[in-house]
């Protein structure tokens, strides 16, 4: 399966914000070091919708978390 990373800032209440690129994260005042790559299907980057993407990052963070 093909995917596509994304990087994903975590916050204290359990919301996130994700970005393209570490570089462009940078560019946005975020240190680097604190985003989790999550690498998500093609499919859903390229044809699903913003909560797609942000409901696949979510599920694997939880497991990410669990684990």
């Amino acid at each position: 399966m093909e995917t596509t990373p994304l990087y994903v800032l975590s916050r204290p209440d359990g919301t996130f914000k994700f970005y393209v690129t570490p570089d462009y994260a940078k560019d946005q005042g975020v240190n680097p070091d604190k985003l989790v790559c999550v690498e998500v299907p093609s499919s859903i980057y390229a044809n699903g919708s913003i909560d797609d993407v942000s409901t696949f990052i979510a599920q694997e963070l939880e497991k990410q978390a669990s684990s």
